[in-house]
Parts: structure tokens; sequence; C-alpha cells
């Protein structure tokens, strides 16, 4: 049976300050440890690589190959440290990393009071870079491409509840009459707009029209928040 140390560097665990010694590595060689075999190589490459901007593509490959925790949250730490720089990369790959996105509507309530938890990795990625994301992601609600969409949605609706921001309402109601067939879409908007206080009267209005149980239940949560 593997001891609790074992376990943890199996998923790519490794202690602070550990990559101290790789400190004198060349970027090619930090770079190569992200493709080690070993999960503790490719976290403390990811750690080493904080400064190196120029590897944010690398670091995107690596994440949509990544399993192992602890190194895909080393990885994702290093992506939102470069802030702003490493934004549009994020919204390019929102929707792509993994299958664990809402594909549909969920008919039960979600009863927490805070924002439910983002299943797209690139989103959480973007909501620890926080505000500074948000120009791209509000320009992003025009896209046609469902799933990134969907999930830009989720990021901004999450920045928002927890970084009141003015200005937002009116992208997503445009982007509400845009979308209003889509079922998915519509559905994120009502929960991001449980960020917004300006939104109040719509999801009002919106809750006597709405023919979608689960969007219901969405509204009315989004309601008792605001």
């Amino acid at each position: 049976m593997k001891s609790d140390k074992e376990a943890l560097k199996s998923r790519g665990f490794v202690e602070k300050q550990a990559e101290n010694e790789y400190s004198v590595l060349s970027f090619d060689e930090k770079t190569e440890l992200l493709k080690s075999s070993l999960p503790t190589d490719r976290t403390i490459g990811a750690r080493l690589l904080r400064s190196e901007e120029k590897a944010i593509p690398l670091l995107i490959e690596a994440l949509k190959k990544e399993k192992k925790l602890y190194t895909k949250i080393e990885i994702c730490d290093t992506l939102a440290s470069y802030g702003t720089v490493a934004v549009q990369p994020l919204i390019d790959e929102l929707g792509k990393i993994g299958n664990n996105q809402h594909k549909t509507v969920p008919q039960e309530r979600f009863n927490k009071k805070s924002y439910p938890l983002l299943r797209d990795i690139s989103a959480r990625t973007l909501v620890n870079i926080g505000s500074d994301a948000l120009p791209a992601l509000l320009h992003t609600l025009g896209s046609k491409n469902m799933a990134q969409l969907s999930e830009a949605i989720d990021t901004i609706g999450y920045i928002c509840f927890y970084n009141r921001t003015a200005g937002v309402f009116g992208r997503l109601m445009q982007c509400f009459d845009e979308n209003r067939e889509n079922d998915l879409i519509r559905w994120k908007i009502m929960r991001a707009m449980s960020a917004l206080p300006e939104s109040k009267d719509f999801l009002q209005t919106r809750l006597q029209t709405e023919k979608n149980a689960g969007i219901v239940l969405e509204i009315q949560r989004s309601l008792s928040l605001i």
C-alpha cells in the first residue's frame, strides 16, 4: 500500500521551493520537464515557467493531456499568473478541454448560495485571472461557437458574482436576444444574472414566460441571490 507521500507524488504533488534546485535550467530544459513521464517533473516544469510568457502555448498543450490533479493545478496556476496575456489563448480553449461541461439544462435545483464551481478547466483558470479577463470575455459573447459561448457566460457570471462590475447586463441581454432559442445558453445567462442586481426586473418577467423547468429553477435561484 502506498504511503500518503507516495500517493501525493503519484498525483504530481511537489513541495514549495522544491523547484529551486532546477532554477538554472534553460527555457528548453524547463519545457522538456512538461513532457516527462513523472508527474512531479511536469509539476516542477510548470512552476519554473511562471516568468516565461512564451511558454503559454506549450502549457496549454500540456494541460490538454494532463491527467494528474496537482500537475494540472500547477499548470493552471502558472497560466493564471501571466494575467491578461494569457486571456485570449485560454478563451480560445473554452469548451475544448475535458468532457465535464454542461451539455443540457439540469432539471434539479442547485441549492447553494455561492456561484457554482465552473466545470471547464479553461474557465476556472480565467476566473483566477479575474476582472482583467472580462473585456475579452464580453467580446466572446458574440461567438457562434456554442461550446465556447456557454463557458464564456459561466466565466463572466462567476467573475462578476465575486467582483461586482458595471456594464455587463447589457451585453448579456444582447447575447440572450441572439440565442433565445438555445436552452443551454438561456440557462447559463439566467445563472450569470445572479451576479447582476440590475437584472432583477428582467428575471421576474422571464419567470412568467419560461417553459423549461430547469431554467425556471435557475431564475428563482438568481432572484433569491439578488
